[in-house]
């Protein structure tokens, strides 16, 4: 989602004030040296008393959200591995399934080896051109992953975008399946294992950068909010998302933990911390009510 910047010669916004009210900068208002927007401040309470700062585009609260079996109803590695065998991209399909099948067991158990399981989903795209790929991952968003998104959690999605804070989603799924589903949901960018090109921007079947899984998806989130601190943009507020105990590490991080469709140990710590709870297959929860 793109965000317009107000332009330096801009007039001050007024965020509580009438549309037309002119708003003259004075000892009751609160002038954003960031973005040039003007709150006001009840009579006579001085500057950090009795008002709530406005939220700054510039500092805006952050959601973060899972994406298999959070935001999406299903695995979408699991999916486009399906759909690979489909292009006739796999040789022996059983055989790769089935380790396939293994993988996402040992996910749930806690025991997964997050290297071999890149390495296998990444082996059939060995010297493929990255366009090539990227023209079957269109049709396999559009396909297979978007009807298949829960309804409440991308109203919350919406939500959070409608309430001026920014979204990332955050997966342990490789970044060119994550990276259009972000696009496709309008959210403000995707943080996912990145693969690897040869010059010629082929697959090389390796991985580059941090491997989003478990504590790697609070070492990306931790980097991204760097990123964003150094350009004045760290958020004040963080809110987040997942259906998984492995994303234990990243809930604690954030301000606002969520446990949505929650497996039984992560069902068991939040409902242990008093965290929200909620099932978006059959529920939604706006934000008003947490």
């Amino acid at each position: 989602m793109t965000r317009t910047m107000p332009s330096p010669s801009a007039a001050p916004r007024a965020l509580n004030a009438a549309p037309g009210v002119e708003v003259r900068r004075s000892p009751l208002a609160d002038l954003c040296a960031d973005c040039d927007a003007v709150t006001l401040l009840p009579p006579l309470s001085p500057p950090g008393e009795g008002y709530l700062r406005h939220f700054c585009q510039l500092d805006s609260p952050l959601a973060v959200f899972d994406l298999d079996d959070t935001l999406l109803d299903g695995d979408c590695t699991g999916m486009w591995m399906r759909w690979m065998a489909a292009c006739g991209w796999i040789e022996d399909v059983d055989a790769f399934m089935a380790i396939g099948e293994r993988h996402q067991s040992e996910y749930h158990a806690g025991t997964l080896d997050i290297h071999e399981h890149t390495g296998h989903l990444l082996s059939p795209l060995i010297g493929r051109h990255r366009d090539e790929v990227r023209r079957e991952v269109d049709d396999f968003v559009e396909e297979m992953v978007m009807p298949r998104l829960l309804e409440g959690g991308i109203a919350r999605l919406a939500e959070h975008g409608e309430a001026g804070h920014r979204t990332l989603i955050i997966s342990a799924s490789m970044h060119h399946l994550v990276g259009p589903i972000a696009s496709r949901l309008t959210a403000d960018g995707a943080l996912a294992t990145h693969p690897a090109f040869d010059e010629e921007g082929r697959f090389t079947g390796e991985t580059t950068g941090i491997v989003t899984f478990r504590e790697g998806k609070l070492a990306a989130l931790d980097a991204w909010l760097e990123d964003a601190s150094q350009l004045k943009r760290a958020p004040q507020a963080l809110w987040g998302y997942s259906d998984s105990h492995n994303d234990l590490p990243l809930l604690e991080r954030v301000d606002h933990p969520h446990a949505t469709q929650p497996d039984a140990p992560l069902r068991q710590f939040a409902e242990a911390r008093g965290w929200p709870v909620v099932d978006w297959r059959q529920s939604h929860l706006s934000i008003e009510s947490d």
